[in-house]
C-alpha cells in the first residue's frame, strides 16, 4: 500500500502508514456510545405493552370484583331467594285457589244431578198417578188412558260436561254409568208415552168418532177391533202395554241410581246436606213389577 506524503507547515515532509479500519475501531471504541441492537427496542416494547396489559387487566378485574363485597353478595343471595319464596307462594295459592273453585264446581254439578233425579222420578210418579193408576186393572185401558200434552224429554236430563267430575274416580265412572243408564230409561219412557198420546188423539179417536160408537157406552173387544181396524187396535193396545211397562223400568232404575248417587256424593264431599227423598205411594210402580 502506497505511503501517503504529509507535507507540515515548515516544508518538512513525513511519511506515515494509514491505519486500519480495526485500528481505527480500537482507538476510537473508548469513546464511541453504546449502540442497541436494532430488536432491542421491539422486545423493551413488547414486555412494557405486556407489563401495560397486564396491569390494565388486573385493574378491571379488580374494578368488576371490587362490588362483589360479603355483604352485597349476601344482600343479592336474599333477593334471589325472595324472589323464588315469592314464586312458589303465588304458585301454591293460584293452585289452592283453582281446587277450591274446582271443588265449588263440582259440588255444585253435584247438586244439580240430584235435582235432576228427583224431577225425573217426580216426572214418572206424575203420569202414573194421573194417567195410569186407576186404569191398570182396566182391561180397555188402551182406551180409557187419555192421550196428553207431549213431554220434553230433554227437560231435566244431564249431559256429560255436566258430570265430568265423577271421572276421576272408579266409584264416580261406576254412578256415572248407572245414572246414563237410568236416564235413557227415562227418555225412553217419555218418548212411549208421547208416541202414544200421538197415536190415541190422531188415529183413535177419529176411528171412533167415524164408527158411531157413543162416549161411554159398553162394547165388546170385537166390535171396537172391527170399528178401528186391526192395525190401529193392536198398535194402541201394545202402545199402552209398553207405556206402562217403561214408566216402571224407568222408576226402578232412577229409585235405585238416586241411593247410590247420594251415597257417593255424600262420601265424597263430606256432607250431607245433598237432597234425599222418599216416595210414600209408589202408585202401583214398585207392586206391579215385583
Amino acid at each position: 500500500m502506497a505511503q501517503p506524503i504529509v507535507r507540515l507547515n515548515d516544508g518538512r515532509l513525513y511519511s506515515y502508514m494509514s491505519p486500519t479500519i480495526a485500528q481505527c475501531s480500537a482507538l476510537f471504541s473508548p469513546t464511541l456510545p453504546h449502540v442497541v441492537p436494532p430488536i432491542a427496542p421491539a422486545v423493551t416494547a413488547a414486555k412494557s405493552l405486556a407489563a401495560t396489559t397486564s396491569v390494565a387487566a388486573s385493574s378491571d378485574l379488580l374494578a368488576i370484583i371490587k362490588p362483589f363485597t360479603p355483604d352485597a353478595l349476601a344482600n343479592g343471595f336474599s333477593t334471589l331467594v325472595g324472589a323464588l319464596i315469592g314464586a312458589m307462594l303465588a304458585y301454591t295459592l293460584q293452585r289452592r285457589f283453582q281446587k277450591s273453585l274446582e271443588h265449588k264446581n263440582a259440588r255444585t254439578a253435584a247438586h244439580r244431578l240430584m235435582f235432576a233425579l228427583l224431577q225425573q222420578i217426580n216426572t214418572i210418579i206424575l203420569i202414573q198417578r194421573d194417567y195410569v193408576y186407576s186404569e191398570l186393572a182396566n182391561r180397555g185401558r188402551f182406551l180409557s188412558i187419555p192421550p196428553t200434552p207431549l213431554f220434553d224429554t230433554t227437560k231435566n236430563v244431564l249431559e256429560l260436561p255436566e258430570l265430568a267430575f265423577l271421572l276421576d274416580t272408579t266409584a264416580g265412572r261406576a254412578i256415572l254409568y248407572d245414572f246414563y243408564i237410568a236416564q235413557e230409561n227415562y227418555i225412553e219412557a217419555l218418548n212411549q208415552w208421547n208416541m202414544r198420546s200421538t197415536l190415541h188423539l190422531e188415529k183413535v179417536q177419529p176411528a171412533l168418532a167415524a164408527s158411531g160408537i157413543p162416549n161411554g157406552a159398553a162394547i165388546t173387544e170385537e166390535a171396537l177391533q172391527k170399528a178401528l181396524g186391526v192395525h190401529i187396535f193392536a198398535s194402541i193396545v201394545n202402545s199402552t202395554d209398553n207405556c206402562v211397562e217403561s214408566l216402571r223400568r224407568a222408576f226402578k232404575k232412577l229409585s235405585e241410581i238416586k241411593a247410590k248417587a247420594r251415597a257417593h256424593l255424600v262420601h265424597r264431599f263430606k256432607t250431607n246436606e245433598f237432597t234425599d227423598f222418599e216416595v210414600p205411594d209408589t202408585y202401583g210402580l214398585v207392586q206391579q213389577s215385583q
